[in-house]
């Protein structure tokens, strides 16, 4: 295989590392939709993909992972291989930084670019399509819908309900409303949302 050629070359020839600095060597497999990233030193990686996030795990030199998603910005993504079942889309995956030493086999412009969610922000995953509500309540006019398979930021909560801003999220779209804590799942810190006190008319 190419790669390891490659690495055999780089391994005999002194000064190689600042050659392959931040580069991509690419080859074709006989999937092109699949595309191997082996480590060239150390690579560290981290839960999103930016380096403020939460960082993870250090992959050895030589360790290969299949890259499965890119961000717009250069981060590759790939899925480390254990149960996630609350996670879903681009959090289920694990991200290396696009400067980061390794070569690839196959093309990085193969793999599909996808929604990359920001550090420190606490968000709420959609399975499936949900109404927005104007107030935590049922019962309160509906702001708008989301769909399934996206995610967005929450910025208030009650015990029972979350406040969304699709605009921090994989649908950009700036509209806030408030969604049932038991159709979503969290990926993030809730205890730093703030606590919306609901005031409740009496009859």
């Amino acid at each position: 295989m190419l790669i390891q050629l490659i690495l055999m070359i780089m391994s005999t020839c002194s000064g190689a590392g600042s050659l392959f600095s931040g580069s991509m060597l690419c080859s074709q497999l006989p999937d092109e939709n699949e595309c191997i990233l082996v480590c060239i030193d150390s690579v560290d990686v981290f839960t999103r993909p930016d380096s403020s996030a939460i960082f993870m795990i250090r992959l050895a030199p030589h360790v290969q992972v299949v890259i499965s998603g890119r961000t717009v910005d250069g981060w590759l993504g790939f899925d480390p291989g254990i149960a996630q079942a609350a996670n879903i889309g681009s959090f289920r995956l694990r991200w290396i930084a696009g400067d980061a030493r390794y070569v690839t086999d196959g093309e990085i412009s193969c793999v599909p670019v996808v929604w990359g969610p920001r550090p420190g922000i606490t968000y709420a995953m959609i399975y499936e399509s949900s109404a927005l509500y104007s107030e935590p309540d049922s019962n309160s006019s509906v702001v708008d819908s989301v769909p399934s398979s996206c995610a967005a930021g929450i910025v208030s909560k009650t015990e029972d309900w979350y406040l969304l801003d699709l605009s921090i999220g994989s649908l950009e779209q700036h509209i806030e409303g408030w969604i049932r804590a038991a159709d979503v799942s969290v990926n993030g810190n809730l205890d730093t949302i703030p606590l919306t006190e609901v005031y409740r008319a009496c009859y």
